[in-house]
């Protein structure tokens, strides 16, 4: 029996291609991504071996519940990939095609060929609270749909005041349930001693609130405990590419590759800190007098806020305005 199984795994919303090395025999197989699809997946994961590592990317919701099942099986070992750093080792490999097999083969190979970082399933509470996080991402959605459909309807004349009154009973009930779940995550938070705190450190930081902590732990817990600060950032999507060729140098733009759930609960306690914080405010001057555009200096706010965040949670520190930025001081005459 072959002592160890090499499986990458493409995943989409549907189904899963997988290609597996046992031995010096390959094999490629397609699996349903759902509960029945998944226990067929790790009896051929496991054929053949007495143990077995997988290497998928993080995609959100379609890899999840995979990962988890792989994770509590026992004998496997998982890695969860960013897409950006797959991607990368595709490129490096000169490999052109998209495909979910060719995605699958560039996963098996960077398991063989890259250092394994085996995943931690976050815990159930963290699983709990993202989830109603993300339910609170779509109610405030819909609030903003809703509400654009009312401006409209509004707008339409007074035939449409039957419509108006719909809408607006709709957006009470909407207000209702996102102030329901808001109530149940924080709830749940201070249920468990390490997330309340962790709420409470990451409160102390300018601009965030008990509601913009929440929506920010959410994403960060999820996180491989091993991950810095500048892994954090790139999760964000929030790290600067540089652009070069020759002696031709281009301007940096953000590669918004990662968690974008990450950056939108980022930037209105960024936009707030920068109005009232007087650390936070004379960075993002000084940006604006080297001659940063008011976005591009907005954008570094919340790279740092999460940097300071990185350094909050793991040194179990409040905030410390002069940790961002030192403020100059005042010269006495």
């Amino acid at each position: 029996m072959n002592p160890m199984n090499l499986v990458g795994i493409d995943i989409s919303d549907a189904r899963f291609e997988a290609k597996r090395r046992c031995g010096e025999v390959m094999a490629q197989r397609q699996f349903d991504n759902t509960a029945r699809g998944h226990g067929q997946a790790l009896r051929w994961i496991m054929a053949g071996a007495e143990a077995a590592r997988v290497c998928l990317e993080a995609t959100g919701i379609y890899q999840l519940q995979l990962a988890l099942a792989l994770a509590k099986a026992g004998g496997i070992e998982v890695m969860v990939l960013n897409p950006r750093a797959s991607r990368r080792f595709a490129e490096a490999q000169l490999i052109r095609a998209k495909t979910d097999k060719v995605d699958a083969d560039g996963l098996l190979e960077y398991l063989q060929r890259m250092p394994f970082r085996p995943w931690t399933p976050p815990a159930d509470e963290i699983l709990e609270l993202q989830s109603l996080a993300h339910r609170l991402a779509q109610l405030g959605k819909e609030k903003r749909r809703e509400q654009a459909r009312l401006h409209a309807a509004r707008r339409a004349g007074a035939h449409t005041r039957i419509a108006q009154r719909d809408l607006r009973a709709h957006l009470r009930y909407l207000e209702c349930r996102a102030k329901a779940i808001e109530g149940e995550a924080i709830a749940l938070m201070k249920r468990h001693e390490t997330l309340a705190e962790d709420l409470r450190l990451v409160d102390t930081a300018p601009g965030f609130a008990a509601l913009s902590a929440m929506k920010v732990l959410a994403e960060l817990k999820v996180l491989p405990q091993h991950l810095q600060a500048p892994q954090w950032v790139a999760q964000a999507g929030l790290d600067p590419q540089p652009k070069e060729s020759g002696n031709k140098k281009g301007p940096r733009q953000i590669s918004k590759q990662g968690n974008s759930r990450i950056a939108a609960a980022l930037f209105y306690p960024a936009m707030s800190a920068r109005q009232h914080d007087p650390n936070v405010k004379a960075f993002y001057e000084s940006l604006i007098a080297r001659g940063k555009e008011p976005m591009q200096a907005i954008v570094a706010v919340m790279r740092k806020l999460l940097h300071a965040i990185w350094g909050m949670l793991h040194h179990r520190q409040t905030w410390d305005g002069n940790k961002f930025y030192r403020l100059n001081p005042v010269k006495s005459t």
